[in-house]
């Protein structure tokens, strides 16, 4: 339940999420995986001995044949591991790329543009509609122009946006690269335990990046599948680990608590739950509201299981964001938060909405196990607040 979180009402799952059951009882047993993985004492091999059990469970887990992985701090390092890999292996063999980017994609991926125009390579950005998405037909357009013109096109995918929740189908992905030959990378970072069959992948695509905090698993740590035959020069370099695609010391206990997390969420996850206790919530709150705001995208024929975001006509985020922390719930205003000031909401204005309506949003984003039994008393308490 939201509440057992420091007795308060926890609505911020999109930005991170607590530890997952079988981690924290994990941690209580006080085994910390202190050992060096590349160390051949019994501290360091009981280390490696976790790091294998993980990767075998996430590799069946997802089942992608084709694909490696390798583990990193989280999203933001592996996007840019990605992105800027291939885009310094392209410039020190004297080619020129043209990456494609979302308007609506991750701020790890957006400031990518400034460095990976420095190495000579083109970035371009595609749009999306007031429901959050693209136009299929015109993109595939654009990477075959970059195609004809002799460059290869690297593409990043937001699979379930963080903010407004919408889903871009894999199926999509899919096609787009059939159709042009592009590569694909899917940021996935929100997928786990907000959509159905979170864990089914199309192998087709080249790669997949997650985050284990957003899924119960210890903050520092996530992992990225890539297509075996994919080659592209390391972020960090300095060692061997990880055979050379990721430096430095690796993470066991965080590695470990990524298996952990996921086996929770496999387990216990339940999607029809949760879609009609969201649904629910969601209807009493548009109920309640009518005419004075709206839910971003909610017209959307795809939609993540667990984000409700509200766009409240003519109100300030900051001062409804306080008044919600007062009261002991947290939620996000789906802003970028800057020394208490509320900016515009760049994923708004990308969906057409105005600079006012972007600095009047507030996301709620709730628990993958959240059930219909608690939806009545988080209504009460949201409108509450919002009287």
């Amino acid at each position: 339940m939201e509440r057992s979180i420091s007795n308060r009402f926890y609505f911020d799952y999109n930005a991170t999420s607590p530890l997952s059951k079988r981690v924290v009882d994990f941690l209580h047993s006080g085994d910390f995986l202190f050992g060096n993985p590349a160390s051949l004492h019994q501290s360091g091999k009981k280390s490696r001995k976790f790091i294998n059990e993980s990767i075998e469970y996430i590799q069946r887990l997802f089942n992608l044949r084709e694909h490696r992985l390798f583990f990193h701090s989280g999203a933001s390092e592996g996007i840019n591991s990605i992105f800027k890999g291939l885009a310094f292996k392209f410039f020190k063999e004297g080619k020129k790329a043209s990456f494609f980017f979302s308007e609506v994609d991750h701020a790890c991926v957006v400031q990518l543009k400034n460095d990976l125009e420095a190495l000579g390579h083109v970035v371009q950005f595609f749009g999306v509609d007031k429901n959050g998405l693209f136009d299929k037909e015109k993109l595939i357009k654009s990477l075959l122009n970059e195609v004809s013109e002799g460059r290869e096109c690297f593409m990043n995918y937001t699979y379930v946006n963080n903010e407004s929740g919408v889903v871009w189908p894999l199926e999509w992905a899919a096609e787009i690269k059939k159709e042009t030959r592009c590569f694909v990378h899917v940021d996935a970072v929100q997928a786990a335990g907000k959509i159905p069959n979170w864990e089914v992948l199309n192998e087709e695509l080249d790669a997949y990046t997650f985050s284990g905090h957003k899924f119960g698993a210890l903050k520092g740590i996530g992992f990225t599948f890539f297509k075996k035959d994919l080659e592209f020069n390391p972020l960090i370099v300095g060692g061997t680990q990880q055979e050379g695609l990721r430096a430095g010391t690796e993470n066991a206990l965080g590695v470990y608590s990524i298996k952990l997390a996921l086996h929770d969420m496999k387990e216990n996850f339940n999607p029809d739950d949760l879609s009609v206790a969201k649904n629910e919530l969601e209807e009493a709150l548009v109920e309640f509201i009518g005419d004075r705001g709206e839910v971003v995208a909610r017209s959307s024929p795809y939609r993540n299981l667990n984000t409700i975001f509200l766009v409240l006509y003519g109100q300030k985020a900051e001062v409804l964001s306080a008044k919600f922390d007062m009261m002991g719930i947290d939620l996000s205003t789906g802003s970028a938060c800057s020394s208490g000031i509320i900016k515009e909401n760049r994923i708004l204005m990308a969906m057409g909405y105005s600079y006012e309506d972007s600095r009047a949003a507030l996301r709620f984003s709730f628990s993958p196990f959240l059930r219909k039994s608690e939806v009545a008393g988080y209504v009460e308490k949201i409108k509450s607040i919002l009287k």
